[in-house]
């Protein structure tokens, strides 16, 4: 009779390691299923998951949320609310352009929702001459103002002479907020000197 009831308790106890668990259902249709909210407080460990196929359609992706409280809240990040995709790269001309003055350029870029990069600059056209063995300062970057990224890239103190012109070649890198974030600023005073240490380590 012992052994009869051990080998019930056997049978129970695998039948329950194999079972679907519910939490807030009680028709579970998946290995765990959860019907309410969630919450990770420490790292999520996985296994093996199934990947999502190019043919595949009406997916979302879950995400952590590190400053919910309470911390590790499980949210749905809607893909299809989405006007970007996550890193995105577009070539920009500029021509007709006042001397080399391009001073402020709305992108059109909410700054709540995107992050804008530069690269891949060139310039083609009449070349700055130097003025006194100055070449002046030639910039180029982008910047939040009204809550819109613009752009600026010029010498901001030395022009083209008159009748000369020069077109701009850009690359933008748009980042969607979704997926990236600005890193806090560093200031760091180098009193007067080339060398030194930043003052700080970036809080990634």
């Amino acid at each position: 009779m012992k052994n009869g009831i051990n080998l019930i308790i056997l049978l129970f106890s695998l039948h329950i390691l194999s079972a679907q668990v519910g939490i807030g259902t009680i028709d579970p249709q998946a290995d765990l299923e959860v019907n309410g909210n969630t919450l990770v407080q420490e790292n999520l460990q996985i296994g093996t998951l199934p990947f999502v196929q190019p043919a595949d359609a009406n997916f979302k992706l879950l995400t952590r949320i590190n400053n919910s409280q309470p911390k590790g809240k499980v949210a749905v990040l809607d893909v299809d609310s989405l006007e970007v995709a996550p890193v995105n790269v577009i070539n920009y001309k500029f021509i007709g352009i006042n001397k080399d003055n391009l001073r402020d350029v709305n992108l059109q870029f909410d700054s709540n929702k995107y992050i804008v990069g530069l690269a891949n600059f060139r310039y083609e056209g009449d070349p700055i001459e130097k003025v006194s063995q100055s070449v002046g300062a030639f910039v180029t970057r982008t910047f939040i103002s009204n809550d819109a990224w613009h752009l600026e890239i010029r010498n901001r103190f030395l022009d083209l002479a008159e009748g000369k012109s020069v077109t701009y070649y850009v690359t933008l890198i748009v980042y969607d907020k979704s997926y990236y974030r600005n890193l806090p600023e560093i200031v760091t005073d180098l009193n007067g000197q080339n060398n030194g240490t930043a003052s700080a380590v970036p809080n990634l």
